[in-house]
């Protein structure tokens, strides 16, 4: 894993405004996540040695760690993968795909998380960006439907992929879009639904001709700075 872009990542995600729904849900065991939290960090705790360290738990701390993560069953240790023990150490958004697999093992669960990551990091501030200028209800509609669950499979008893990983950016959530907002025969989406994604084609649309301008602006200004300084060499 590059330690680099997943701190870059989480610094990103960070910033993604999440609804008063989803802390309050999880209130209760905040205080207790967060000493097991601090405790694995003390400890250094890292993917190679989550499991083990969730087995020197007791059922009271695991029990807290099962219902801030939302699980619905009690952990068991040995059933986790590295990943899906490490992820339940961790807050919603340090969670990561650290085997690269395409999908986030939290606890036995697998998913995408809330933000892709296999995106370009200036995607990701971008989409992040956009998914905040929306309210809370378009928002996670907006995310649930531009990045749709994988279709997954099991082999030799783990539950993988099935087909390739998708090459998430801006092309692709434009592609997405597009296909929402114009159904192929016999798929459907609603009028409600084609508003939330028009107006975040919009906000996207809008941030990524910004950054655009502000990229062009700045190339600019380096070359203007680059020939000035040519020219006094040469004078």
């Amino acid at each position: 894993m590059n330690i680099n872009n997943y701190e870059e990542h989480v610094n990103i995600v960070k910033n993604l405004k999440m609804s008063d729904s989803f802390y309050d849900v999880r209130e209760p065991y905040k205080e207790g996540f967060e000493e097991l939290y601090n405790k694995a960090k003390e400890e250094k705790v890292s993917i190679s040695n989550a499991k083990e360290f969730l087995d020197s738990l007791s059922k009271e701390e695991l029990s807290t760690l099962q219902h801030y993560t939302l699980l619905a069953d009690d952990i068991n240790v040995g059933s986790l993968s590295d990943e899906g023990a490490y992820n339940l150490l961790l807050h919603h958004y340090e969670k990561y795909d650290f085997d690269n697999d395409g999908l986030v093992s939290n606890g036995i669960s697998k998913g995408m998380g809330f933000i892709p990551t296999n995106m370009s990091n200036s995607d990701k501030e971008l989409l992040v960006e956009s998914l905040n200028e929306l309210d809370e209800k378009d928002r996670f509609l907006s995310m649930a439907m531009i990045f749709p669950m994988p279709m997954l499979k099991k082999v030799n008893g783990e539950v993988i992929q099935a087909g390739r990983k998708e090459d998430f950016d801006y092309d692709f959530m434009m592609n997405r879009i597009d296909f929402l907002l114009n159904p192929a025969p016999g798929a459907y989406t609603s009028l409600e639904l084609k508003s939330t994604i028009r107006l975040f084609k919009e906000v996207l649309e809008k941030n990524f001709e910004e950054k655009l301008q502000k990229k062009e602006e700045l190339n600019a200004n380096l070359s203007n700075q680059a020939n000035i300084s040519k020219a006094k060499i040469n004078s």
